[in-house]
């Protein structure tokens, strides 16, 4: 501890440093404030200016929530306006895929393929069995996706769809902005 500064000692430097540095902010202050007491400067509004610089006012956490309700209410909404059907095991158990009507048996010969290849080729040409397979769960999701009928519930009308997409969009906003807003 001899000759050497302690943290103790750095620390009061620091803290003086501070000080002196906050005394002159103030000693400025204070003789704008006895000029403008004076009439011999006008009032600057630097003092009243809104701080926020994104343009809106408001609490982060409070858009973060109010984004959250509006994506969640418009998101529900949504998905409870229609019903799903599908024409799966319909007659003769077809599928439909691009207009064509498939078996069920014929769109799993690619996925089956697949996975016989991938348990037979041996290192890099895995990755033939692995594309085949990938390829034929494809084909069976996309027949699946295609064999479904929406149907709204309640004859929605074109007011009722921009209020649900409305409150989907401006919730998605208000989280995004919350969600990425820079802290300065």
């Amino acid at each position: 501890m001899f000759g050497k500064t302690s943290f103790f000692d750095k620390e009061m430097k620091r803290a003086e440093k501070s000080a002196r540095a906050f005394a002159k902010r103030n000693r400025k202050e204070a003789k704008e404030v006895e000029a403008i007491m004076n009439g011999k400067k006008k009032p600057s509004m630097d003092y009243f200016e809104d701080t926020n610089r994104s343009g809106s006012a408001g609490n982060d956490t409070l858009q973060f929530f109010m984004g959250f309700l509006l994506l969640g209410g418009g998101l529900y909404w949504l998905l409870n306006s229609f019903t799903v059907t599908s024409g799966i095991g319909g007659f003769g158990g077809m599928y439909s895929l691009f207009g064509m009507h498939i078996s069920g048996g014929v769109m799993l010969i690619p996925l089956l393929v697949g996975i016989g290849l991938i348990f037979f080729l041996d290192g890099k040409k895995r990755f033939i069995g692995y594309s085949v397979a990938a390829l034929g769960l494809l084909v069976i999701v996309i027949s699946l996706l295609s064999s479904l009928n929406f149907h709204a519930k309640y004859g929605n009308t074109l007011y009722v769809y921009v209020l649900m997409f409305g409150m989907i969009f401006a919730g998605a906003a208000l989280l995004i902005k919350s969600s990425f807003k820079k802290k300065s």
